[in-house]
């Protein structure tokens, strides 16, 4: 499978990140407008107050970025995106304080590399585990948007203090596909949490939906 994908992911990267780039202001605009209408007493007080906890939290104490858990999740993020793309998964090694490292089969790519610095593995897994409950047609208790306020926040945090120049995963995917792509991912990632929690499953597609709209409407005001 690897042989296929990776060669098909290559060819992507630059018409990507051209396309990353162009829906880079959009994504932005349409993150203001769906946290502006995620304003309300339930989402303020069940989702977002865990998620600004755990930002503030999570910039007054640096050394959390180092933490097992932190390593652990960075790790795991790789290694589903490994296997995800063909690759035969390897060894995991998680040092506190000191980073980690992970091997699998083959050269990889660029998804690979760049996964844990946009993806959120352990906010999606909240999601996964919300649809599960719903198979049950329940109502999801408070305390999961909680829980998802807590792991959107991690993301968000983790992901802005893991982004610089000396992150050797960067050199890997290539530092100006690195730096084209991964702000666009992150505002999309924010987004689509965001929209998780204003309106569940059926959000996602609609943020999709809405992002074409305004990329559109904001290359015609170029045309």
């Amino acid at each position: 499978m690897r042989r296929f994908v990776n060669p098909f992911l290559s060819a992507l990267r630059y018409p990507l990140a051209a396309a990353m780039l162009v829906c880079l202001v959009p994504a932005f605009l349409l993150d203001i407008a769906v946290v502006k209408s995620c304003l309300n007493s339930f989402l303020l007080l069940w989702f977002f107050l865990p998620l600004m906890i755990v930002v503030v939290v999570w910039f007054l104490i640096p050394g959390l970025n180092g933490s097992f858990l932190a390593i652990l999740e960075h790790e795991l993020t790789h290694m589903l995106f490994a296997v995800l793309t063909g690759h035969k998964p390897g060894s995991i090694a998680v040092h506190q304080g000191r980073g980690g490292s992970f091997a699998f089969e083959g050269k990889g790519n660029w998804l690979i590399f760049l996964s844990p610095y946009f993806f959120p593995t352990f906010a999606f897994a909240v999601m996964l585990a919300g649809g599960v409950y719903h198979l049950w047609d329940a109502p999801l208790p408070k305390l999961y948007w909680s829980v998802l306020g807590v792991m959107s926040g991690y993301h968000i945090a983790s992901n802005i203090m893991e982004i610089h120049p000396k992150q050797t995963d960067f050199k890997k995917a290539g530092y100006l596909f690195s730096f084209l792509f991964l702000p666009s991912a992150n505002l999309i990632a924010w987004g689509v949490l965001f929209m998780y929690a204003r309106f569940g499953w059926p959000g996602i597609g609609l943020y999709f939906s809405k992002l074409a709209g305004m990329t559109g409407a904001f290359i015609q005001q170029f045309a």
